[in-house]
């Protein structure tokens, strides 16, 4: 797009920021105010003028984007601009918008949705994982299973089977259900007993060598069992700092928390399911800017788990490169979204975003709402909380339109690993 301004239009702004920038300014000789402006024009003249149209600019297409209803991605660039001989400023600008598409059939669409039983093993495999904070070690005679604690010194071996000067590591302790079922560690270590060796190959943790793989050799010291408590009245008292009187009451409030657990990882499953059947019936071209955006909150994600930076040597292009496909999907079903959204008439208002606080509110177990709802009307949290209510509004019309079948499914160990409940 090409703005074309008067000089009536863009003046009276660039004269303003030259008297800014000359009351502001110092430059040695002078006092502060008294430079001249021929000079101010000649030190910062190009800033001031680009300041001057990238204002102009920003306000005028934002007025023209409203008016034709343009459905931006992203910000507009202002790829140059000029003054000409008859003293008109042209400015080019590069924007994006969402593409133009028609969505395919869908309301023919079946889906399964997961409905989890939570049996009493559940509640006491919970109950167990509790207990084990506050489990004391206790040394036993027999062979460690994947339950027990290993103590071991550890050899690495070089490749003809000699020991490694300096590499031998002695008194580690290893918790076998902490480590990956897969892993030839652990295959290693279940069914030994105090005083046998074992001989590992593990792969090396230096992320520069991913396929290298080292000997150990490992000389059990001894096998502990986790001796675990009986879960009574007054530990369960002690456990919950008083919000809980009896066991029974703690069982029954893990029962709950399973329950809303797993309710809530059958809908994201399901929302999944629907969002991957969309992406795949409606192939659009989706904007750079959009898919870029995308990777940089999944990198900015990313950082955060780690402490807010990446490692020392840390490859953030592989790694946008590697998330990329997935950034773009995740672009892709929000403009399938947004299109779903203007489709059927979704929008949120205020008494949206009051309906979620509310029901947010009794979720964390807070009394008043409109604390929560104070939190989600500031300024810094409304592209958030405007997307998740329309996110919820769209996922209650597709469960309502959608053929969706309840399969009922057990809780596995592992999914009771994933999921963090207590």
């Amino acid at each position: 797009m090409t703005l074309t301004l008067e000089p009536p239009e863009y003046q009276p702004k660039l004269d303003e920021n030259y008297k800014l920038a000359q009351a502001n300014i110092q430059v040695r000789g002078f006092r502060k105010g008294k430079v001249p402006m021929n000079m101010v024009k000649r030190l910062v003249g190009k800033e001031i003028e680009s300041e001057t149209v990238e204002a102009l600019a920003s306000e005028m297409f934002s007025k023209i984007a409203s008016e034709q209803k343009l459905k931006l991605v992203g910000r507009a660039r202002i790829r140059h601009f000029e003054f000409t001989d008859d003293k008109l400023l042209n400015i080019y600008l590069m924007y994006e918008v969402q593409p133009e598409f028609e969505l395919a059939p869908y309301k023919d669409y079946t889906f399964k949705k997961a409905e989890y039983e939570i049996t009493p093993e559940d509640i006491e495999r919970e109950v167990k994982s509790i207990l084990r904070e506050q489990g004391v070690w206790m040394s036993k005679d027999g062979e460690a299973t994947e339950e027990d604690l290993v103590v071991a010194d550890s050899q690495e071996l070089d490749a003809s089977g000699m020991p490694v000067i300096g590499k031998r590591f002695e008194n580690q302790e290893i918790v076998l259900r902490m480590i990956r079922k897969e892993s030839p560690l652990r295959a290693a270590l279940i069914g030994v007993k105090a005083g046998d060796e074992r001989i590992v190959e593990l792969k090396s943790n230096d992320a520069n060598q991913p396929n290298v793989s080292k000997q150990y050799k490992f000389y059990i010291k001894e096998v502990k069992q986790l001796d675990l408590p009986e879960l009574t009245d007054d530990l369960a008292k002690e456990l919950t700092q008083g919000h809980l009187q009896t066991a029974a009451e703690l069982r029954a409030d893990i029962e709950s928390r399973l329950k809303a657990t797993f309710k809530r990882k059958a809908e994201e499953d399901l929302l999944e399911e629907i969002a991957k059947k969309f992406i795949e019936d409606n192939p659009i071209e989706v904007p750079q800017t959009m898919i870029r955006s995308f990777e940089d909150m999944m990198i900015e994600n990313a950082a955060r788990q780690l402490g807010g930076k990446f490692p020392k040597g840390f490859d953030v292009q592989a790694f946008r490169r590697e998330i990329s496909p997935n950034a773009k999907r995740q672009a892709q079903w929000a403009l399938i979204r947004y299109k779903l959204a203007e489709v059927i008439g979704i929008k949120v208002d205020e008494q949206s975003i009051r309906d979620l606080a509310e029901a947010d509110a009794k979720e964390m177990g807070i009394d008043n709402p409109d604390q929560v709802l104070q939190a989600y009307l500031k300024e810094e949290m409304q592209n958030y909380v405007v997307e998740r209510a329309m996110r919820e509004k769209l996922f209650a019309y597709l469960t309502s339109t959608l053929k969706i079948t309840p399969e009922p499914k057990r809780i596995s160990d592992t999914m009771m690993s994933e999921e963090v409940v207590n």
